[in-house]
């Protein structure tokens, strides 16, 4: 019996992990989007990749805080133009 609770709750937290971070890939296996909890602290919404793999658009809870939606022009890093 503990060993069947074990195995459904590694499965519902399996779920749960999904629900919190989804991450599509494009064009040779390269992050495209990123939904949920992004990777920078408080950060929740979308992240968008331009087609060199580097963060071009969020929208969602900005790395300052706010909620909005930023981009940069490309090949920049839309989360280093807020450090």
């Amino acid at each position: 019996m503990n060993q069947l609770l074990a195995i459904l709750n590694k499965n519902f937290g399996e779920l749960d992990g999904e629900t919190v971070t989804k991450v599509f890939l494009g064009a040779n296996n390269q992050v495209a989007i990123i939904e949920g909890k992004l990777p920078y602290e408080g950060g929740y919404g979308a992240l968008y990749y331009d087609a060199n793999g580097i963060p071009n658009t969020i929208i969602g809870i900005l790395p300052d805080g706010t909620t909005g939606i930023a981009s940069a022009k490309e090949g920049e890093n839309v989360i280093d133009a807020f450090s």
